[in-house]
């Protein structure tokens, strides 16, 4: 009976083992071929946030080339509560804002200065010398944490040299996961892109400084420990046998 014990046990040891997703159910982003990760030094090319689908955008139009914003203080506050208050628009999911007078415009994939530029143009026909502010109201970079107490962290996008080690601290550290294994997930132009970082190595310290993008993902994959899992997964199993074998040995 010890023996048929051993060899039940055995086996389920083997399942579990064998089993990642048993183990880890809640990890995220496996990447199973290495060469799908884009080069890391990508991230330390310069690069300018990106309007995409969902963003809230902040749009103030002023004429004659913004000349009302240098004005008094008291006169840009009356200005700014009439025709040129902000008016709030969202990007729909075809990357277009509806703006007034000049109807759909497109402006997803461009950046806040291309799309004010844009803009502007459009409204030359009906507004002198036309000057376009715009801000995105809703922009945020997630941070993802794997582990046995796993974590998610909505950081806003406060200005745009925010770095990715501004993120870690942000979110309160690496805790759990790998500093050896930090990916973040990009959406460009050319299709979504995941990055391996590894922060553990002081050669590799730069990227420490890489600039993140509005509705980047930041994911630190989990530390693996096997036999805490094994005793976490197998423990129920254990004690089912062992109380079955206390049943058998009382009834015998």
């Amino acid at each position: 009976m010890q023996r048929k014990t051993l060899i039940i046990i055995s086996l389920i040891s083997v399942v579990f083992v064998s089993c990642n997703r048993t183990f880890y159910p809640s990890d995220m982003y496996k990447v199973k071929d290495k060469a799908l990760f884009a080069p890391a030094s990508e991230l330390m090319e310069p690069a300018k946030p990106l309007l995409q689908p969902g963003d809230n955008l902040s749009i103030s139009v002023f004429s004659n080339k913004g000349e009302k914003l240098l004005e008094p203080l008291s006169n840009a506050l009356q200005q700014s509560n009439t025709m040129n208050s902000p008016l709030v628009f969202t990007i729909d999911s075809s990357g277009n804002v509806l703006l007034p007078i000049i109807g759909q415009m497109h402006v997803s994939g461009l950046t806040v200065e291309q799309a004010e530029n844009k803009i502007s143009d459009s409204y030359s026909n009906t507004v002198i010398d036309p000057y376009v502010q715009i801000s995105v109201l809703n922009k945020r970079i997630f941070f993802i944490a794997g582990g046995v107490n796993q974590s998610a962290v909505s950081i806003p996008y406060l200005n745009e040299n925010t770095t990715l080690i501004d993120v870690i601290t942000t979110a309160g550290g690496i805790k759990e996961g790998k500093a050896s294994a930090i990916r973040l997930i990009r959406n460009t132009v050319s299709g979504i892109k995941i990055y391996e970082i590894d922060l553990s190595d002081f050669s590799q310290a730069k990227y420490s400084f890489a600039t993140v993008l509005p509705n980047d993902i930041v994911y630190v994959v989990p530390q693996y420990r096997p036999f805490r899992k094994f005793v976490e997964n197998t423990a129920p199993y254990l004690t089912l046998i062992s109380t079955g074998l206390i049943i058998y040995n009382i009834t015998r």
